[in-house]
């Protein structure tokens, strides 16, 4: 998923048709990672303003030598951790309505119905737990499992050490296999 480099061109020169291309471009896809941080719609599209305008004031600090996404990701999880930062503590929602989770794509797979309302109630569940998480565990495992993030990335991202990264995610997984192993028995 990478935007032509004409239209990043373009945007350097503050074409606001180039704009307008970009932003429809990658609108669905800062708008998921905005709600799967915020979890209100409202929220979550204010956050996507606010996106817009830092990559119209900052497009020409992107360096057109590497690739375009991983820069827009950046941008939006800086703009949605300062949002947290300033909020109440993230939560997922435990709603029905919610969707485009990479979690519950993967439980819900095309079966017959029966396995298809127990992948449903599985992936509630793991919601429900994953937001009973401490905010610091619940954010490495929405970067890592939802946004599917690698360790690297991560600790760029969050700007801590690979270890604390990786002990963050350990501690996460293991209270979330704890807190998932109560619920069944």
């Amino acid at each position: 998923m990478n935007i032509d480099k004409s239209i990043l061109q373009r945007c350097k020169k503050n074409d606001k048709n180039a704009f307008a291309e970009l932003f429809k471009f990658y609108q669905n896809y800062l708008f998921k990672i905005c709600f799967s941080y915020v979890q209100n719609e409202q929220t979550a599209l204010d956050m996507l303003q606010e996106i817009y305008i830092k990559l119209y004031k900052n497009i020409s600090k992107y360096d057109e030598k590497y690739p375009f996404h991983p820069w827009i990701r950046q941008v939006a999880v800086n703009t949605c951790l300062n949002e947290k930062r300033k909020a109440v503590p993230l939560s997922i929602s435990l709603s029905n309505e919610d969707e485009g989770f990479a979690l519950e794509d993967q439980l819900a797979a095309e079966e017959d119905t029966q396995k298809e309302v127990e992948k449903h109630d599985m992936a509630r569940i793991i919601k429900q737990h994953i937001n009973s998480l401490p905010e610091k565990q619940r954010m490495v495992i929405i970067l890592r499992y939802y946004e599917d993030l690698s360790y690297e990335e991560i600790s760029d991202l969050l700007k801590l050490p690979l270890g604390t990264v990786k002990t963050d995610l350990y501690r996460a997984k293991n209270a979330l296999k704890g807190r998932l192993c109560k619920a069944v028995n």
